[in-house]
């Protein structure tokens, strides 16, 4: 009887994906601060015009940075066929889609 197993994966396969899922998470996040500190410049100069609206986009990066990790590692769980842990990303997505949908 033959049991079709998943492939193991090698620990450089595991430090490749993390390695990326944190690059993805810090980006975000030095955009998110820079969007926010630019911001305040522009509050503190004086266009207080501008600075709310590229202060609420830093904060809407922030928010959003944690989620897009979340579908970077499905899309490279679905390219690498571990169709497990796409699953389990996509239950996440759903969990945080319907904790936005019943927060609101």
């Amino acid at each position: 009887m033959v049991v079709n197993e998943a492939k193991p994966r090698r620990k450089a396969d595991l430090t490749d994906i993390e390695l990326v899922l944190a690059l993805f998470l810090r980006v975000g996040s030095i955009v998110a601060a820079a969007l926010m500190g630019l911001g305040l410049v522009d509050l503190v100069i004086g266009e207080a015009q501008i600075a709310p609206k590229v202060i609420t986009a830093g904060i809407l990066v922030l928010m959003s940075t944690p989620v897009m990790r979340v579908v970077v590692a499905a899309v490279i769980f679905v390219k690498e066929g571990d169709w497990r842990f796409a699953l389990f990303s996509l239950v996440v997505l759903i969990a945080v889609a319907i904790g936005a949908i019943v927060g609101q």
